[in-house]
């Protein structure tokens, strides 16, 4: 098996699961601000699916410096809807 098979297909499936965990924070955002009332503007949750999605269909070159770049832009929307969510849910203001 070639490495670089390997290794796109190693990305590829973790970056899918990155995928899947933002859509369920994403779902615990709705029911959280469903339940309590508080907005969460659970909504901003799409902007990295939708960037980790287009970085899968090779839009970009593989392992090119833009495609790491557009992953880490997705990395970082994820991480400060998530540390918003978490701030809402505990009432940090």
């Amino acid at each position: 098996m070639d490495p670089n098979l390997l290794q796109e297909l190693l990305n590829l499936y973790s970056w899918g699961i990155a995928s899947l965990i933002v859509i369920i924070l994403a779902a615990i955002a709705l029911f959280y601000q469903n339940k309590f009332g508080i907005n969460t503007y659970y909504y901003f949750y799409i902007i990295p699916v939708i960037i980790f999605v287009i970085v899968r269909l090779q839009f970009f070159a593989v392992f090119s410096k833009e495609t790491e770049f557009m992953e880490f832009i997705g990395s970082v929307i994820s991480f400060l809807v998530t540390f918003s969510l978490y701030r809402k849910m505990v009432g940090v203001k």
